[in-house]
């Protein structure tokens, strides 16, 4: 499993707005205050595991998504959709559940 870094702690936070925002448990002016928050605490940091570069890049790409989507305005579904797919590190072959909160973890 891996240790919690500044970047882990980050991404679970991201994946945990992104996924209460898909379920409808933030409304979209909620979640979108609460992933600027965390964009604008996290700090990128040279990754000393493998957990946090699958962290770093996962948020440095869901970043970018979140601020051209912010300029762009357009339509917060497809913002979610965008942010589900980057942060979950499951679509690389990662299984480690301290990088994967919302995935459904499956038996080894």
């Amino acid at each position: 499993m891996a240790s919690s870094t500044p970047s882990v702690t980050a991404l679970q936070k991201a994946q945990d707005i992104t996924s209460r925002w898909a379920d409808g448990e933030l409304g979209a002016e909620e979640a979108q205050h609460a992933l600027k928050s965390v964009f604008d605490h996290w700090r990128p940091a040279e990754a000393t595991t493998d957990a946090g570069q699958v962290a770093e890049s996962s948020l440095t790409a869901a970043r970018i998504a979140f601020q051209d989507w912010q300029q762009r305005g357009e339509n917060c579904e497809e913002l979610v959709t965008q942010l589900r797919w980057i942060l979950d590190p499951s679509k690389d072959g990662i299984a480690d559940p301290a990088l994967n909160v919302y995935a459904p973890q499956r038996p080894d």
